[in-house]
Parts: structure tokens; C-alpha cells; sequence
């Protein structure tokens, strides 16, 4: 099992040249991308587990839901805590929370997922985009 991030461990980038040089590293690697982004608008919370060439596990992917859910649901809840309408994006291989007035925020909500995001054991193959049941026969 992999250990996750603490808050203040989540890598973060800062606008979108450093974001696009750090998918351009995940890419090489062939490792997740997985970190807060920091744009003038606010904060997003991004994983990307395409680089690997696999998908979350559909339990994960429900735990991940889940616990994004809780998380942000908590932020709101906390009047010390400001945050904008956060919009989601979640599939099994791309996820996006944003936006986030603060930093803080988003590295608490990032964190709450890393350990499930980035464990390999909750990885399957992933599925080609464009793929169909005929072009799985050979």
C-alpha cells in the first residue's frame, strides 16, 4: 500500500507552463500526475493516472468520490475556510476539483485522496479511449 501525502508534501504547481512541464515529466516516466495547480483565479486539485496506462478500480474510484465529497463538504461547512463553488471532474483516470480560494484548501482536499489515487493496488489497465468489443478480438 502507498502512503499518501500530507498537506504540505502535495506537489504544487504554479501556472500553466509549470503544470504542462509536470504532465510532460508524468508522461516520460510513465507515473501519475498528481498535485494542487495554482492558477490567478484559485486553486485546483488534478490526478492523472493515463501516463501509467491504467484507471482506477471501480471501488476506488467510489472511495475517491466519497472522500472528495466529505472533504470539500467539510471546507464548506467551516466558516474559516472560504471557498468559491468548487466544480468536479471524476472518472477512474482524470480527476479535477477546482476552484479553491486557498492553498490550504486544496492541498487538505488533495491529500485526503493521495493514498488511494497513487496505490497501485487500486489500479486496473485502463481502457483505450476509442476502444469497442470488436477491436479487442484478434
Amino acid at each position: 500500500m502507498t502512503q499518501g501525502y500530507d498537506p504540505a508534501e502535495v506537489p504544487l504547481y504554479e501556472g500553466r507552463e509549470a503544470v504542462e512541464e509536470g504532465y510532460a515529466a508524468a508522461q516520460r516516466e510513465r507515473v501519475p500526475f498528481f498535485a494542487v495547480e495554482a492558477y490567478e483565479e484559485g486553486y485546483a486539485v488534478t490526478y492523472d493516472l493515463l501516463p501509467t496506462g491504467h484507471q482506477l478500480a471501480p471501488a476506488a474510484h467510489q472511495e475517491v468520490t466519497e472522500r472528495l465529497t466529505d472533504e470539500v463538504e467539510a471546507i464548506v461547512g467551516d466558516d474559516s475556510l472560504p471557498t468559491a463553488e468548487v466544480g468536479r471532474s471524476l472518472s477512474p483516470s482524470l480527476g479535477n476539483l477546482s476552484l479553491f480560494e486557498r492553498e490550504e484548501s486544496a492541498r487538505r482536499v488533495a491529500a485526503a485522496v493521495s493514498d488511494v489515487v497513487l496505490d497501485r493496488a487500486n489500479w486496473v489497465e485502463a481502457d483505450p479511449p476509442d476502444s469497442t468489443p470488436s477491436d479487442r478480438l484478434n
